[in-house]
């Protein structure tokens, strides 16, 4: 396994990342984790694309293993978690990415390709609109942080109702695993971001392609959600559809070689020197 990590600071965060250390003559992978979870998702792909693609995964702040923002807080809002994103790719030196996200990472994808210049981008298990916290899913969401509250034990039958009927045992350990490991501040983020964004005005900014990806046995993101996106990028130089049976939310560690197999057919519309209007 060639996988490597170390630390960079952004916008005064110590950020812990991790890296494939693969070529870099075609676009570097920036990978987007799931909400409450961290960058090692991404080491079955990382280890499958090591002698193909450079992939760079990264803990968003108060995740994993970076710092949190000052006071022990996380970032809540879509548009500070896309702008840290960013930053940490310009800190990276990281031209042209092709940035992948899976759940609520799946959804800033979209947001980034609005607003900042990527050679690509691909959404899993993600949307471009949800506004479920004005009603009750909002209090279980503003608990979750509460002392009283284990966001472990809350969150474990969810999660695990998320996960696809053909994930592998060794998979599945690791995604509850992940549950375990959760912590109320950063989940308590994650989910206010995940449940409180609208980005479909914007949607026709996106030129770069787009790949969207659904594990089908993801009842949390039904097909509509990613129909509804797709329509609105009527500027997109390419969008690709992939439902993939048998498979749920957290498909970046349930199908990692499948997951693979299709970014890099995508990857023949991705142009490394590309410049999307947005820059």
């Amino acid at each position: 396994m060639a996988i490597s990590g170390g630390y960079i600071t952004v916008n005064g965060i110590k950020t812990y990342y991790e890296t494939n250390n693969g070529p870099k003559d075609k676009p570097t992978i920036v990978c987007l984790h799931t909400a409450g979870r961290e960058c090692r998702q991404y080491h079955w792909m990382m280890d499958i694309f090591e002698d193909r693609y450079n992939m760079v995964a990264f803990d968003m702040p108060a995740h994993g293993k970076s710092w949190p923002l000052p006071g022990n807080k996380a970032i809540n809002n879509h548009k500070d978690y896309c702008e840290f994103a960013w930053a940490f790719i310009q800190a990276m030196e990281i031209e042209n990415p092709l940035v992948i996200g899976c759940s609520v990472g799946g959804n800033m994808v979209y947001y980034i390709a609005e607003h900042y210049p990527v050679a690509g981008i691909v959404s899993m298990q993600g949307s471009t609109f949800i506004k479920a916290l004005s009603g009750s899913y909002g209090t279980v969401v503003d608990l979750l942080d509460h002392p009283y509250i284990s966001v472990q034990h809350s969150h474990f039958d969810f999660s695990e109702s998320l996960i696809g009927q053909k994930c592998p045992e060794e998979a599945k350990d690791f995604i509850l695993w992940g549950v375990a490991q959760e912590c109320g501040v950063a989940k308590k983020g994650d989910l206010s971001i995940y449940n409180n964004y609208d980005v479909r005005g914007d949607l026709d900014k996106i030129s770069c392609p787009v790949m969207v990806i659904r594990g089908e046995d993801d009842w949390n993101v039904p097909e509509h959600y990613c129909q509804e996106a797709m329509k609105g990028m009527v500027n997109s130089k390419k969008v690709v559809w992939k439902p993939i049976p048998g498979y749920g939310h957290f498909i970046i560690v349930e199908a990692p070689e499948i997951i693979c197999e299709a970014i890099d057919d995508f990857m023949q519309y991705v142009d490394p020197a590309s410049t999307p209007d947005c820059a």
